[in-house]
């Protein structure tokens, strides 16, 4: 049976190096035998930017936003996949603003109200990071692998990244560099074999 993955487009930059180095891994993770589906969180159209901390979804016996939006819709799909992958760049330290509000309403896939019982509708699936960052990897790109590893591990997932430091802003920059372009299609294999 062939994995399900869905890669979460967080650039907002539609040719900027970010998304050409996912374009890459998914098309390596769909030779591997995988089916991938994109969701461009920088296109959602969302009732309020962000989790409200209403605490509602916590309430709930559903691992769903109670915000009625595309947002919550997308994230709502994402038990549904085997690998879930965020694509972005590193802006100030962290995800761009877009992507941030997809990644507060994923607060919704877990139960937490109640210590003894904390459920999340993701445990045992992969969440991923491809990420680019003008930096190094030091105090740059490790930093934002945290932020996703820390989540990872407390939703019971496995973890896999795959960092590309020191990218210039032109578009086409990676797609230039042959050991980035690998790096995207062994990620891509790596997804649809894990």
């Amino acid at each position: 049976m062939s994995k399900k993955i869905v890669v979460v487009q967080g650039s907002p930059r539609k040719k900027g190096n970010t998304r050409d180095m996912a374009t890459v891994a998914v098309a390596s993770a769909r030779e591997s035998g995988a089916k991938v589906m994109e969701i461009d969180a920088v296109d959602l159209k969302f009732k309020e930017p962000g989790c409200l901390g209403c605490q509602k979804c916590q309430e709930s016996d559903k691992y769903q936003c109670v915000l009625n939006d595309e947002v919550a819709q997308q994230v709502a799909t994402l038990p549904e996949y085997d690998t879930i992958v965020l694509s972005t760049p590193i802006y100030w330290w962290s995800y761009p603003a877009q992507l941030k509000i997809f990644i507060d309403r994923m607060y919704s896939l877990s139960k937490l109200a109640d210590p003894e019982n904390y459920s999340s509708a993701l445990a045992g699936k992969i969440l991923g990071l491809l990420a680019t960052g003008g930096g190094g990897l030091e105090d740059n790109l490790d930093l934002l692998e945290r932020q996703w590893k820390n989540p990872a591990d407390m939703l019971g997932t496995r973890f896999i990244s795959c960092l590309f430091p020191n990218v210039s802003s032109e578009p086409g920059f990676l797609l230039k560099d042959p050991s980035a372009v690998e790096k995207a299609k062994g990620f891509g294999r790596v997804l649809a074999l894990s």
